[in-house]
């Protein structure tokens, strides 16, 4: 999950529009407990007071598993109840205030970097003992291609509060690349040694030849 719980929420309420934002003002509403900050109940009784006819079991859901926005603090055969991660962050989503338009390129940038998938991809060559041919085009491609713009999302993020996170992450990911770059370099100059012991030891074995033929005209 990319971003803070205010940008998770946003991203909520973008998906499921209106009942996605129902859901979020009312279980807003319910009157915490022990138990948790709001239960199915408080918002299902909700929903139908303001005229609404859906269940909002599945969003109720997705706000946990898919967004973490919410976590269960309580269930039974009969109840269950959550709360907030971030109470002020999701109220903040609700009634946003508006964005620096430059936080919001950086975080649609780094969107676009689709990070899950480069770290996927490093931690897999970061695992293997030894990097094919193909491997080594695959992370040559990543190098001048991909971790340029990541560099330079980095470096965006790191001037705003709002992206720090994404600077973090970003910041992980080349650390990834540097521990792969570190990995082929070591296999190559560990390659080149063994080449120039080869060298020498066939050079020596010349110069031992050439002795004893000197030895024997002699």
């Amino acid at each position: 999950m990319v971003g803070n719980i205010r940008d998770r929420t946003t991203e909520f309420l973008l998906r499921f529009g209106d009942r996605g934002k129902t859901v979020v003002s009312i279980a807003l509403m319910c009157e915490p407990t022990q138990l948790g900050d709001f239960s199915y109940k408080c918002v299902q009784e909700k929903i139908v007071e303001r005229g609404y006819d859906f269940d909002p079991k599945m969003l109720l859901r997705s706000m946990e598993k898919d967004y973490g926005i919410t976590e269960t603090s309580y269930k039974s055969t009969n109840q269950h109840w959550w709360r907030f991660l971030d109470k002020n962050q999701v109220e903040e989503a609700i009634s946003p205030e508006e964005e620096d338009p430059a936080v919001t390129v950086v975080k649609i940038q780094a969107e676009s970097l689709d990070m899950p998938s480069a770290e996927r991809k490093l931690s897999i060559l970061m695992r293997k003992p030894k990097l094919s041919e193909i491997d080594k085009r695959i992370f040559r491609q990543f190098s001048f291609e991909e971790l340029p713009l990541f560099v330079k999302i980095y470096n965006d993020a790191m001037q705003y509060e709002e992206t720090q996170e994404i600077g973090e992450r970003i910041k992980k990911i080349i650390n990834m690349a540097r521990a792969v770059a570190m990995k082929i370099n070591e296999k190559e100059s560990y390659n080149q040694g063994l080449l120039k012991k080869e060298r020498e030891r066939e050079d020596y074995n010349a110069n031992s030849v050439r002795l004893s033929d000197l030895k024997d005209n002699i």
